[in-house]
């Protein structure tokens, strides 16, 4: 099996510069940002406790929507990020 150490490979050569992994970071923290300001939104708006309703409540259409919003954000940070 013939391996080659991570080392020797140049990034530029498969498309990967210093820029796009510090794009692909700051869009994932920005998408990270943007999850739990829509988070602190929907308690403050609705008058919710996420925290009770998710664990002691077991209120699974809430965090199916949650799930659903973060899929959402994921989405739009891959898009962003592949153009």
């Amino acid at each position: 099996m013939n391996t080659i150490p991570l080392a020797s490979h140049n990034l530029s050569s498969v498309g990967l510069t210093w820029e796009s992994i510090l794009a692909t970071v700051v869009y994932a923290l920005l998408g990270v940002v943007l999850l739990m300001v829509f988070t602190w939104a929907v308690n403050k708006v609705f008058g919710l406790d996420l925290r009770r309703e998710l664990l002691e409540d077991q209120n699974v259409g809430l965090g199916v929507a949650l799930a659903g919003t973060a899929i959402a954000v994921a989405i739009i940070v891959s898009a962003t990020i592949t153009g």
